[in-house]
């Protein structure tokens, strides 16, 4: 399996080969930008010549919404470009591909999850509009001769159910020299886990549920969702079940807090509310596609470009058909996507207020090229947008300043069978020390799937999502300090330390590393996840919310969109946010 460089490493096959996370090409461009090397305008530049009515800076979901938005309600005639930095659009919704033994094995490299929507909300009917023809989908059924245990579907389903066939291990952090299984820990109510009475007895009460009912709320910014804002998620869980810090931070972070990518030490408790109060749904059921949200951003491309994607436009046919990277990017296309291209420079021709025009410079090969616009959506992260938008206001600058954002890797292992798991009578397993968390086994959904049934022999991807929280720090601290240790590491210790994590759980199951694991790649991104703070949502001492002065309306001819200003991690809000942007546009500077 040939590496690309010795930290990216190996990145699969198929449309994404060479872009599993950030890697280091993408890497490296991104760093001029911080490193200063733009701050003033750049000598030698290609004038393009080119004039469009809304360029979109950032070709992840809500960069490719904001296109389709434009395409669809700006009227004939309009002509947009999408600039992305990667060798391949979709942000964090990329997916990895393997051939194992003849298989092609899928997994997600970052976005995830979706839910079935209620049948006309908006969300329901962009999903229709796309042809996301299957919102509840179908999944493996059980194959071979051995006994059947339950699977997941998706990788987060198990580490919050934790049924009896899953299994805690405790290594030297506790004592444990071999380490030790404890396996269905919460039906034995931890009985034998190598921890204190007290411990047990928080960790059960947690389980257990809160001792009152709750009040949760009922829409955001109510009194409840605001009284949640103004204190940490960390404040909030001793406050609700009545433990310590000590066994939160020892046994319950960084996964109570994951979806916002930090433990719940420095995250608003809000946070873990704001998914269900945005986005209320009918059925509360994960469902995911075999490369995760990949599928959302892929069907996009096709209704913006049908002749991208060779393929019927279904979820079936996006997710099996291959991207026609030459139709991306092509003159006489209304919307075009222009990848390996990282905009550096965005600025109005003259007074915000006035100029009839926006100059977009991005680097692309080694050169510097200027495109001009009628109106920009800066759709990509805001450690980059505070940045590169030159004319940005105090008042913007100072909310951006209030955005943390701390580093993922989602590791991707591809092991030939896992009877080694099903030997020790488990499908999923969480740990408290070393490299990740948790990882399980996944029924995968029959789109995508290498075959309609799964069993102990079959080849499948074991997902380790690695957070990098570190609880106590300030939440600015914990963000640097991860990223410091995602960038500096090589591929080779990343993957070493991956093998002796499962060698040492794994091996008193017959587990050989060397026989067993068919590829490991790791998908780096080093501002992942947004880490909203106790008052990002509402706001704190008489401020308002910093996301509200970014979506309130345009800086002149640029609006600003992702999923940052919903303040979670979210496809819906990425798209909900396109929607928002493309639609003040519209009505300040798009409207002949």
């Amino acid at each position: 399996m040939a590496e690309q460089d010795n930290w990216t490493g190996y990145g699969g096959v198929g449309d994404y080969a060479r872009s599993n996370g950030n890697t280091l090409e993408v890497l490296t461009a991104g760093h001029r930008i911080r490193d200063g090397e733009f701050e003033t305008f750049p000598k030698n530049l290609i004038e393009t010549g080119e004039m469009y009515d809304c360029v979109i800076v950032g070709g992840g979901i809500s960069g490719l919404a904001a296109a389709l938005f434009v395409q669809r309600q700006a009227g004939r005639g309009k002509k947009c470009l999408v600039l992305d930095n990667h060798p391949i659009f979709g942000g964090e919704a990329k997916r990895n591909e393997f051939v194992v033994d003849g298989q092609r094995l899928i997994a997600h490299q970052g976005s995830a999850i979706f839910q079935v929507q209620y049948p006309h909300s908006f969300i329901a009917r962009f999903y229709d509009s796309i042809g996301m023809n299957m919102p509840r989908l179908q999944y493996q059924s059980w194959g071979g001769k051995s006994p059947e245990i339950p699977l997941a579907h998706t990788p987060y389903e198990l580490v919050d159910s934790a049924p009896a066939t899953y299994g805690f291990y405790f290594g030297s952090k506790f004592g444990q020299k071999p380490g030790m299984w404890l396996i269905d820990p919460w039906g034995k109510k931890l009985e034998g886990a190598p921890i204190s009475a007290t411990q047990k007895s928080e960790l059960l009460k947690w389980r257990g549920g809160p001792a009152s009912p709750q009040k949760k709320p009922q829409y955001e910014g109510d009194g409840i969702s605001r009284q949640l804002d103004a204190i940490t998620l960390e404040e909030h869980i001793m406050q609700l079940y009545g433990i310590s810090r000590e066994t939160i931070r020892t046994f319950l972070s960084p996964v109570a807090g994951g979806g916002s990518g930090l433990g719940p030490d420095v995250l608003s408790a809000y946070a873990d509310y704001a998914f269900e109060t945005l986005h209320p749904v009918p059925d509360t059921e994960d469902q995911m596609f075999p490369g995760g949200n990949t599928e959302f951003a892929r069907l996009i491309l096709k209704a913006l470009i049908p002749s991208a994607i060779a393929a019927p436009a279904t979820s079936e046919g996006v997710c099996k058909g291959k991207v026609d990277f030459t139709a991306l990017d092509q003159p006489s296309s209304p919307a075009r996507i222009r990848l390996a291209s990282t905009a550096v420079w965005v600025q109005h021709d003259g007074d915000p207020e006035k100029a009839d025009s926006v100059s977009i410079l991005y680097t692309r090969g080694g050169n510097t090229y200027r495109v001009k616009a009628r109106s920009v959506v800066m759709a990509g992260g805001c450690w980059t947008t505070k940045h590169i938008v030159r004319d940005l206001p105090s008042s913007h600058r100072d909310a951006y300043e209030q955005f943390y954002r701390s580093p993922c890797m989602m590791a991707n292992v591809a092991v030939r069978n896992w009877r080694f798991l099903y030997k020790m009578g488990i499908s999923g397993c969480r740990w408290f020390e070393g490299i990740g968390n948790y990882t399980d086994v996944r029924r995968q959904a029959l789109v995508g799937a290498p075959s309609p049934t799964i069993g102990p022999d079959s080849p499948v991807v074991l997902t380790l999502k690695v957070l990098y929280s570190y609880p106590g720090l300030p939440i600015a601290e914990q963000g640097s300090r991860g990223r410091e240790e995602i960038l500096s590491t090589p591929f080779r210790d990343y993957e070493g330390q991956i093998r002796q994590q499962f060698t040492e759980m794994f091996s008193p199951a017959g587990f050989d590393p060397a026989r067993d694991i068919a590829g490991i790649i790791l998908n780096r991104w080093g501002h992942a996840y947004l880490n909203p703070q106790p008052g990002f949502f509402f706001g704190i001492n008489g401020k308002p919310a910093p996301r509200e002065v970014l979506r309130a309306a345009p800086l002149g001819r640029i609006a600003f969109a992702n999923t940052d200003l919903a303040g979670m991690m979210d496809h819906r809000s990425s798209i909900l946010e396109a929607h928002r942007a493309v639609g003040q546009l519209l009505d300040h500077v798009l409207a002949n």
